[in-house]
């Protein structure tokens, strides 16, 4: 029967060592495509998380433009029939006591209007801002992506050097 002899002159050492070796900077590879291709996914996953956010802050600021809008009118309405029944009643509109309530009436109307407006910014200002804060965080997982592939890289070489 035959019997394998393995070689002793090194061929296979040496063979063995290229397999290692080019196993070795292939897995580095890809490990550093993977880590690029995850940050690159991150990065476009909050760049469209950023976009629905700029998406509801415009939305927010029509709503509470609409809202203010109503606001005023359905208060000039009440103003205009507080004036119907003041002029049914035989009082004079734009004198004394009359004057007076018509016209805190309306600075009453104008700050509230003005706060409906102001609630509405403040809410879309905070989402436009959470918006740039993940449009930020999606760079930063980017680039670190990057980095950790670079990192892969350098470590298979290192490893491909020994």
């Amino acid at each position: 029967p035959y019997r394998f002899k393995p070689r002793r002159d090194g061929i296979c050492e040496t063979l063995m060592a290229i397999a290692s070796s080019t196993a070795l900077l292939i897995a580095a590879g890809l490990s550093a495509a993977g880590s690029i291709s995850q940050g690159r996914a991150a990065a476009s996953q909050a760049k469209f998380q950023a976009a629905v956010g700029e998406q509801q802050a415009a939305r927010t600021r029509q709503i509470a433009a609409g809202d203010e809008e109503d606001f005023r009118r359905k208060q000039s309405r009440l103003l205009a029939e507080r004036r119907a029944a003041l002029g049914k009643s035989g009082t004079e509109i734009g004198t004394g006591t009359s004057l007076l309530a018509a016209e805190d009436f309306a600075a009453e109307t104008e700050l509230q209007a003005l706060r409906i407006r102001s609630g509405g910014e403040t809410q879309a200002t905070r989402l436009q801002q959470q918006a740039e804060l993940t449009r930020r965080k999606g760079r930063s997982q980017q680039l670190t992506g990057y980095l950790r592939g670079g990192a892969s890289l350098l470590s298979g070489f290192a490893g491909f050097n020994k």
